[in-house]
């Protein structure tokens, strides 16, 4: 952690469990972020940076802000804003994302001006919605970030721009593409497979319905179009889930065939809780 300032990792009863180290000075040979080796009671996957200390006001106010790193916690609670987590520099994993769930129903992802960071990292939207998690999301003007943002503006301005440019995960994504969705055709449709795809993974079919129809008037397309394709979707995660499942049921039976039954089952079982 040479080089580094460190933060400490609690678990959600606040204990500390292991720590993370943001480099001080840009290195493009480093990593932004470093970790604690994972150990027993440490899971990087299954953590969320602050979450101890959020988890009440992330009940309070039914909104998990999520972000990338510490200092951005860090520096939210210093602007009076205390529902936030941050991912730790990591992917989403389904654990971070059961772990919001169990506090709140809705996330606001805070994403740093850069176009070509956030087009990498919208995979993230898609496993919030499989999560049953309702996603909206705040783009920064370029160059700015949750971290420096509060210090340039003030605490009260930067509350009332999350509240004024936070926007649903549909509209995140059109704006984000606007300017190639209208200049090229191609890229249009390819958008709108993408809307689809996300909306796909709501399990709420209400919600589904609901999103579809938004979507319809937003990308100016008609609705049975878009719901022939979003039908065309779900059948598509039908299929790929029904092959999880079995490859699963075919690992558990080559362990069974090479143990035993009883020691099999016994060795699944720790498989699944690590």
């Amino acid at each position: 952690f040479r080089g580094r300032v460190t933060f400490t990792i609690h678990n959600v009863g606040g204990k500390p469990i292991g720590f993370g180290a943001r480099i001080l000075k840009k290195d493009k040979n480093q990593p932004k972020y470093i970790n604690s080796p994972e150990t027993p009671v440490y899971h990087k996957s299954d953590v969320l940076y602050g979450m101890f200390q959020a988890k009440q006001a992330i009940r309070n106010t039914g909104n998990c802000y999520l972000v990338e790193g510490y200092t951005d916690v860090v520096s939210l609670h210093l602007s009076g804003i205390e529902n936030v987590v941050a991912s730790s520099g990591t992917s989403l994993t389904e654990g971070q994302i059961k772990l919001i769930k169990r506090f709140a129903d809705q996330v606001t992802v805070l994403y740093d001006g850069d176009p070509a960071g956030i087009k990498a990292s919208l995979r993230g939207i898609d496993l919030l919605l499989e999560g049953g998690l309702n996603v909206k999301a705040v783009v920064f003007p370029e160059g700015e970030d949750p971290d420096s943002s509060p210090q340039k503006v003030g605490s009260e301005a930067f509350a009332a721009y999350l509240e004024e440019k936070s926007r649903n995960f549909i509209g995140f994504k059109i704006d984000l593409y606007r300017d190639e969705m209208e200049s090229d055709p191609l890229k249009k449709a390819n958008l709108i497979k993408e809307v689809v795809q996300s909306i796909s993974k709501i399990p709420d079919p209400i919600l589904r319905s609901v999103f579809s129809k938004e979507a319809a008037g937003l990308l100016e397309i008609g609705e049975d179009i878009l719901f022939t394709e979003l039908n065309k979707s779900l059948l598509q995660n039908q299929k790929q889930e029904a092959k999880k499942i079995t490859q699963e049921k075919k690992a558990e039976e080559a362990v069974q065939d090479l143990l035993g039954p009883e020691r099999a089952t016994s060795d699944i079982e720790i498989l699944r809780i690590q």
